[in-house]
Formats: C-alpha cells, structure tokens, sequence
C-alpha cells in the first residue's frame, strides 16, 4: 500500500521575519538519507512539506520558500514542497512581489502548490484584489491549500469570519479550473464545504488533526461522522490524509505517522460501525492515502 503524507510541514517552525531558516544546513542535525529511510520502513512514499507566512500579521512565518525549495531539492523524489504567501500586503495592496516570486519559484525551483491562509492573514479569501494569485496559480497548474476552518489558539491570531468556508463558493464560479484543497475539512463548516464540493469538482479536503494531536476520541468520532457524510455527497474520493506535522524531529514525525496510519488502517471502520455507519473499503482508504491527493496534485 503507497502512502503520501499529503499535508504537513516538516522541518519548517516558527520564526520571525529576521530569523527564517533558509537552507537545510540550518536545520541541527538534518540527515536526508535518515529521514527517507525511516519513512520507507512504514511505507511512505512521498510527503508534502510547505512553509507558511503569517507575515502580515503576526510578522512570522512557518519555514520559509527558500528552505522549502532546499527541502525538495534534497530529494526530489520523495519531497513535494508548497510556498507561502500573503496576497495583500502591509498596505492592503496586491502583493505584487509574492505573485512574482510564486511564478519563479515554480518555474525553476520545483515548488509545486502554494499555501494561503486568509485568517492569519486577515483577509478575505474572496477579494478581489487578491484574484491575480488564483489566476497565477491556473496558468501554473498547480494546486492551492487554504487554511479556512478553526484554529485553536488566541482568537486575534485567526478571526473566524475571514475562515467562513461559503466564501471560496465565489471561488468556484469565478476560477471553476482552480485546484484547492480545504484544510480540515473546513471544521466546523464541514457540511457546507461538502456542499461546495458537491458541485465543484476541483475541491478537495484533508482530515488532518483529527486523529491527533488531540487527545481522547472526540475529534476521532467526528472524522467518522463526516467521512461518512462525503460519501454521502459523493466526494469521498476527493478527501485525504496529513499528518500537518509542525517541526525538526524525524523521530516525532515518524511516531505520529505510525501511530495516525495504524488508526486509519485498523481503528477508523471501528469507529464508523459504532456510530451506525458503513465501514470503509480499502480503496476507499487506499484513496485517503494516496491517490486523492495525487490526482489532486497531478498537473495536466
């Protein structure tokens, strides 16, 4: 069974603007060939890694674009990196700069997708001032993850209402080619999105943190819930895993891996009969694991 890790981003941590980590001789103690062989031995074949800026705002970014070009390029193979950008800038104006860099960073570096996340940002996914970044991204072909649900945390760090999921409806009209995914199934506005995905088939969603980091089986008996309610919509194949790991350490990037696979694999059809609901198929799961991503990130 092939395995991608389809949302995450490791080796890229919290940093000021002044302090980013660009290359991967910043990461202590980086070993490309201990990572990819700790990843084969529970068969994953591919993860995404992408950084994320919170620049705006906060003056912070996860990683940085050049440390994620660093991260694919250390193996090309195995490492499909995302860039980061704000779209407005400190001024409220198109980030003319970012959409330049996007453009280069995909022409000749290897990134593949970008990252936007309008509630860090605190903007509106559906601005208009900001729909030169989704014409980029179409004359690209590559795929855009936004983070539009809730973030635990400080509410000034992510004002909801920039999160409402019904806003990338406007999205969906205005770029019906535009690839995106909607991290964590767009919680607690699941049911809308798998409206929207209804109707839309270049909408993808990832359950990542639902196995984990949480503690206890309430977020667990939620992605059986709404796993459930996709296959009802029939968007099922359109759903993935990530572990959205956040940090430098192989070995607690592989713990969870092991330990959020062997829930999918063995503890999530548990959890969907308890609630009265039909078990998973294995291409159903194969699916979550690899090949809704792929299809997701498969340029034309």
């Amino acid at each position: 069974m092939k395995i991608i890790d389809g949302h995450s981003h490791l080796y890229q941590k919290h940093a000021t603007v002044g302090k980013l980590k660009k290359t991967v001789g910043d990461i202590e103690g980086f070993d490309i060939k201990q990572l990819l062989q700790r990843l084969d031995e529970i068969g994953v074949s591919q993860l995404q890694t992408m950084s994320q800026s919170m620049e705006r705002i906060r003056g912070m970014w996860l990683g940085s674009n050049a440390l994620s070009v660093a991260l694919h390029q250390a193996a090309p193979e195995k490492i499909v990196s995302f860039a980061a950008a704000e779209p407005l800038d400190a001024q409220d104006r198109l980030n003319q700069a970012q959409l330049e860099e996007l453009e280069d960073l995909v022409k000749h570096r290897g990134i593949k997708g970008l990252l936007l996340t309008p509630g860090y940002g605190h903007y509106y996914a559906n601005d208009k001032r900001i729909y030169p970044f989704y014409q980029k991204a179409i004359e690209l072909d590559i795929p855009i993850y936004f983070h539009h649900s809730h973030q635990f945390g400080p509410p000034r760090n992510c004002p909801l209402k920039y999160c409402q999921v019904t806003l990338l409806d406007d999205l969906t009209i205005d770029f019906p080619e535009l690839r995106f995914d909607v991290e964590h199934m767009g919680y607690p506005w699941t049911e809308e999105l798998l409206c929207i995905m209804a109707r839309s088939p270049n909408v993808y969603t990832d359950f990542a943190m639902y196995i984990e980091p949480y503690l206890g089986r309430g977020r667990r008996l939620l992605l059986a819930r709404n796993l459930a309610m996709a296959r009802e919509y029939g968007v099922l194949d359109r759903v993935f895993y990530g572990s959205d790991y956040v940090g430098e350490s192989v070995d607690e990037y592989i713990d969870l891996l092991r330990r959020e696979l062997a829930y999918i694999q063995d503890g999530l059809n548990h959890d969907l009969t308890a609630q009265g609901f039909t078990p998973l198929t294995p291409a159903e799961i194969q699916g979550f694991l690899a090949g809704n991503v792929r299809r997701l990130w498969q340029a034309k």
